[in-house]
């Protein structure tokens, strides 16, 4: 939940700004906190006020992602006619983390280099936000293939690093998403011996790796 500071010469005011600024009917629709209530200052209660302080945030319909969010995809495979449980749901401020189990569709659920199971990520996040207004990033996984995937990555970064210092020539990767490519990036910006640079157009885009005397 993302909080915001405002303030008022009284809490009417500093409430109204927040609903202004949140775009809400009212204020039932904030959770809101007086931080500092305002005062008379100077002698006896005369001269400068001080201004009311709040802080608030949207309370996204109160609804529970996390519930919401399996419900939705669970519906999903289901008109997909696939099969799978939720296995593990690990839920934090900015992520929510959805293991399914794995099962005989484990495979057409993941897809061609998980292509598959980045767009019913990419999907769920849709329509989560939605239908919430919620920003949490959540992440789909399935016997932990993203780990995987990840390591793979890394050692496939590697081996086309050391492929090009021997020829001396350029290499291009298969076309990723942006994760995986600014994986590759990082996996590689220590090595002096080599750059990278991503090439083409859209999401899946490819990287390609040369030598560091050929810049």
């Amino acid at each position: 939940m993302k909080y915001m500071e405002f303030e008022g010469k009284t809490s009417q005011e500093a409430i109204e700004k927040a609903v202004e600024k949140f775009g809400v009917s009212d204020s039932s629709k904030l959770r809101i906190t007086v931080i500092e209530q305002g005062k008379s200052g100077g002698i006896f209660g005369f001269g400068a006020s001080k201004s009311v302080r709040i802080k608030a945030a949207l309370i996204v319909n109160n609804i529970n992602i996390a519930s919401d969010a399996e419900r939705i995809l669970l519906g999903m495979l289901t008109n997909m006619g696939l099969k799978s449980n939720i296995k593990n749901i690990d839920e934090s401020e900015a992520k929510l983390y959805i293991e399914l189990e794995s099962g005989l569709d484990s495979g057409l659920l993941i897809g061609k280099k998980g292509k598959t199971l980045e767009a019913l990520q990419f999907l769920l996040n849709l329509m989560i936000n939605s239908e919430t207004g919620s920003e949490k990033k959540i992440i789909l996984d399935i016997e932990g293939y993203r780990d995987k995937r990840e390591q793979a990555l890394k050692t496939l970064a590697q081996d086309v690093a050391s492929k090009v210092i021997r020829t001396g020539k350029s290499w291009v990767l298969e076309p990723m998403n942006p994760f995986e490519r600014r994986l590759v990036h990082l996996s590689l910006q220590e090595d002096k011996r080599v750059f990278t640079k991503s090439e083409g157009q859209g999401v899946y885009r490819k990287i390609r790796v040369s030598p560091a005397n050929s810049r």
